[in-house]
């Protein structure tokens, strides 16, 4: 129960009390709503609050490999792998590049593969050989945004284009069987973005367009690309591409190549190099999971990094194959290597450089995770016993505080409404009063 005392004091040398009286009401009556209304949105909220939130921060050791490029030759470490127990797998990565060096022909990678006692490396199991593998990161697949077509007869002769090389003047072609000397696209090619339907004689190029394989080449400054962009990929018994996932897609990620790829940003704009990028991989039943939490750029052993974007999608298997299995070890991967453009002509050679693919595991990311940290909420900072315990019960003071307030405001009016009657009926008489009424003390107040 809420009891309110109110005192007032008529005495003509004592006149400014009622109103002191009225201001110390309105002052209670204002800190008990505040606090009422306070106690009303953590009542509200409490679910919301309830829930542990997290927040990761770059990892304090990690391994690195590297490769060195000199004359437009790039050789470096053999690939590196780390066993890794799933069905959820996580670890960091950042690429170290000058950055006047970016270049779409060195290429990182980062995936999960699982791998047999008796597969001796990478390459003899992966999903080009008919197993699995989960690519979440290779650099230079997508973001081609800057090419362009030039004529080129030095497919002619192949078995692809069983042609001869000729000339039209300085401009080069093929010829079938003598016949006239066709040039560049002369059937429509660069037109076309289906890979998987692709008119004869057109063929994909490995910077993501079409053109005529055997009469055109794609060219391209492999430094004045898009960097914005990684790119992801799934293998399931060997298989990928259309009509085998069901894409989920979740922010800035999309479809490539009839889902070959999947063009995963950055989020901020930024390039994906000299930044830390958490790769979080989860396969359950037929669904794959990917995610990427990407730092702001800073230097690497700056741990004070934080998360600016996080990107998601998932891929869940269209012919119901389960993702993971947990008979086989499985491994993170991580490569840098030198890829040779095979239907496109760049414009000049990898600069002379050095890059390095600095990587942190994760083994047990749900339970011993040192980069993963719970944020510490203000009811669970520490205090004292008696705070804590007011916390513990504040929902329940809601509704007293609410009718305590109530109380007080209708004192205040009805102290107010006194005030204004006994003001009109003794006005003249206040001002008639003579010094000594105005000296009186004023009665003991009375409860």
């Amino acid at each position: 129960q809420a009891v309110v005392v109110v005192t007032v004091c008529t005495c003509a040398g004592n006149q400014s009390s009622a109103f002191a009286i009225m201001l110390h009401l309105v002052w209670h009556y204002v800190i008990l709503t505040a606090f009422a209304s306070v106690l009303g949105e953590e009542q509200g909220n409490e679910t919301q609050d309830n829930a542990t939130q997290y927040y990761f921060t770059p990892p304090e050791e990690y391994e690195s490999a590297w490769i060195k490029c000199v004359k437009g030759v790039c050789k470096g470490s053999n690939a590196s792998r780390v066993r890794a127990e799933g069905p959820h797998f996580t670890a960091y990565v950042y690429y170290d590049l000058p950055e006047w060096s970016y270049d779409k022909r060195v290429i990182f990678t980062s995936y999960v593969q699982p791998m047999p006692d008796d597969c001796e490396s990478p390459n003899d199991c992966d999903g080009r050989t008919g197993g699995n593998e989960f690519d979440m990161v290779e650099t230079g697949y997508v973001g081609f945004n800057n090419t362009w077509f030039i004529n080129d007869h030095m497919r002619c002769e192949t078995k692809a284009c069983n042609a001869q090389k000729c000339w039209n003047g300085k401009v080069p072609g093929c010829s079938w069987e003598g016949g006239p000397c066709k040039q560049g696209d002369y059937n429509g090619c660069n037109v076309q973005k289906d890979p998987d339907n692709m008119p004869d004689p057109c063929t994909w190029t490995d910077v993501q367009n079409g053109f005529s394989m055997c009469t055109q080449s794609a060219a391209l400054d492999p430094m004045k690309q898009d960097f914005t962009k990684l790119s992801a990929n799934a293998y399931l018994d060997g298989e990928t591409g259309v009509g085998l996932w069901n894409f989920i897609p979740k922010g800035a990620v999309t479809a490539v190549n009839n889902q070959r790829a999947f063009a995963v940003g950055t989020g901020d704009g930024k390039r994906w190099g000299n930044r830390w990028i958490r790769l979080d991989l989860t396969l359950k039943d037929d669904l794959m999971w990917y995610s990427y939490s990407f730092f702001e750029p800073k230097p690497i052993n700056d741990t004070s990094a934080k998360i600016t974007s996080k990107q998601e999608f998932g891929l869940k298997s269209a012919k119901g194959k389960p993702t993971f299995d947990s008979a086989t070890p499985h491994y993170w991967i991580f490569t840098l290597w030198q890829y040779e453009y095979e239907f496109a002509v760049p414009v000049n050679k990898v600069w002379d450089s050095m890059r390095y693919l600095h990587y942190y595991v994760v083994q047990d990311p749900l339970h011993n995770d040192t980069t993963s940290h719970m944020v510490q909420l203000a009811q669970e900072l520490p205090d004292s016993d008696a705070v804590e315990e007011l916390m513990k019960n504040v929902p329940n003071a809601l509704p007293v505080l609410l009718t305590a307030a109530s109380i007080v405001m209708a004192a205040f009016l009805t102290v107010s409404f006194v005030v204004f009657r006994w003001r009109r009926a003794t006005g003249r008489q206040l001002l008639a009063m003579s010094e000594d009424d105005v000296d009186k003390e004023c009665p003991p107040l009375q409860e």
